[in-house]
C-alpha cells in the first residue's frame, strides 16, 4: 500500500472520529445543561411552596394546617436548597418557632426573612448581581377561601 493510498484511507477515517467526538461532546453538554435546568425548576417549585407555606401561616393565626403545610415545604427545602439557603433557613425557622416568642421582633423576621429569600434568588439565578438593591421585605398574607 503506498503511502498515498494510506492517506486516502485516513482522510475519512479521522473525519468519522472527529465527528463521533463531537457528537459526544455536544450530546454531554446538552445533557448538562438539561439537568441543570430540571433541578433549576424543582427548587424554584420548592422555593415558591415554602414561600406560599410562610405567607399562609401569617394570616391562618397558626392554625394546624398551616403549621404542617410549612413543616413539609421546610424539610423539602433541606433536600433541594444549596447550603447557604439551608443555613439562612434554619436560621429563620429558629427565630419563627414558637418557643422563640417572647423575643420575636417583626424587623428582625423581615431582615431573616429577606436573607432567606436573597439566598434562594441566588441560588435561582446563579447571578452575584441579582440582589443588588433587593429591598427588606415582608410577605403579604392571603385571605383564607372559604
Amino acid at each position: 500500500m503506498t503511502v498515498e493510498n494510506w492517506i486516502d484511507l485516513l482522510i475519512p477515517v479521522i473525519g468519522i472520529i472527529v465527528a463521533a467526538v463531537s457528537a459526544a461532546f455536544t450530546y454531554y453538554f446538552a445533557k448538562k445543561q438539561q439537568i441543570s435546568a430540571d433541578e433549576n425548576r424543582l427548587k424554584e417549585k420548592h422555593y415558591l411552596n415554602y414561600t406560599e407555606a410562610v405567607s399562609n401561616i401569617v394570616i391562618s393565626d397558626n392554625s394546624d394546617k398551616a403549621r404542617d403545610q410549612l413543616a413539609d415545604a421546610q424539610n423539602q427545602l433541606l433536600l433541594v436548597g444549596s447550603a447557604d439557603v439551608v443555613a439562612r433557613l434554619m436560621i429563620f425557622h429558629d427565630y419563627i418557632k414558637p418557643s422563640n416568642s417572647n423575643n420575636f421582633v417583626s424587623e428582625k423576621h423581615d431582615e431573616l426573612l429577606t436573607d432567606l429569600l436573597k439566598s434562594m434568588r441566588k441560588d435561582l439565578y446563579k447571578s452575584k448581581k441579582v440582589n443588588i438593591n433587593y429591598p427588606i421585605i415582608h410577605l403579604t398574607g392571603k385571605t383564607p377561601r372559604k
